[in-house]
């Protein structure tokens, strides 16, 4: 009787791992999607208005052809199947950072400009003073000052300054959950927080959405990073590296002429990115 009861987790583990490659082995296109706006939007006055959103959508006109689905799943679960190769995309990654190097990519999509330190407007003169402007996050890092991020998100080339001075102290924190971008502007807002690393589109969306609805929430600053003030940071859609994957981003890769020029990609990424937003040289994708 112990021995049928253990077997158990076993057993319904390795159901829902044949159930999803079972249910997903016939589609061309898997994709796996996350809440965390703007890159995705799932509900309110921006629904499925995210770039990413718009991304996939527009995959999806340019091959009506291919057999195509969305999966709603946590970030982390997403990269878990892809390294464990099941079949399923992530419509929006740095390309080229080491710790995505499992996955195959697609030729770029867009670009973003460099992240930046975004914090409340009490602590930003503070921080302004202390590590200059552009501010050194290599010291910034290394003070007391409390960071957060949303757990499994990663900042490209800043990453091994967060993995060498942040996450081994005493005042790092993981904010996790659908809600978790939001959530953690909102612990800045009120100072539960004094930092974390992003896009300023997030902070862009907070205030389009909550930020100006809450009279507690204090106004919210980016400053930029010294470190990586030039840099520009190259999206694209990642995969899984079997031959499910290479299948998928081959298809992707024919029509991405088209995709990168639809009118719909083109506005989500103003709106959010900004009309200002780095437009590469698509033919060199080194970064």
């Amino acid at each position: 009787m112990i021995g049928s009861i253990l077997k158990v987790p076993l057993f319904l583990f390795m159901l829902l791992a044949s159930t999803w490659t079972f249910a997903d082995q016939h589609n061309d296109i898997v994709w796996g999607v996350n809440v965390s706006p703007p890159f995705h939007i799932w509900q309110g006055e921006y629904e499925n208005a995210g770039f990413c959103d718009t991304l996939v959508n527009t995959f999806e006109r340019e091959l009506p052809t291919l057999s195509q689905t969305k999966r709603k799943l946590p970030s982390r679960r997403i990269t878990k199947l892809m390294r464990s190769n099941q079949h399923v995309c992530f419509p929006c990654l740095i390309k080229g950072s080491n710790y995505n190097k499992d996955f195959i990519f697609s030729e770029v999509t867009h670009a973003y400009p460099p992240h930046g330190v975004i914090t409340s407007a009490s602590n930003a003169q503070k921080l302004i003073k202390r590590f200059g402007e552009p501010l050194s996050f290599t010291q910034l890092a290394q003070s007391n000052y409390r960071f957060a991020q949303p757990i499994e998100r990663r900042y490209g080339e800043l990453q091994p300054i967060v993995e060498d001075y942040l996450i081994p102290s005493d005042h790092f924190q993981e904010v996790s959950g659908e809600g978790a971008h939001m959530n953690l502007m909102a612990m800045i807002a009120t100072n539960r927080i004094d930092y974390t690393l992003d896009y300023k589109m997030l902070m862009t969306y907070f205030y389009r959405t909550e930020g100006q609805s809450d009279p507690d929430f204090e106004p919210l600053v980016f400053i930029p990073i010294k470190e990586n003030q030039n840099t520009v940071i190259l999206g694209a859609v990642g995969c899984s590296n079997n031959r499910w994957g290479q299948h998928a981003i081959n298809n992707m890769n024919r029509v991405l002429n088209q995709v990168k020029s639809d009118s719909d990609f083109l506005q989500s990424l103003d709106l959010w990115l900004g009309p200002d937003r780095p437009r590469p040289d698509f033919s060199d994708e080194r970064q």
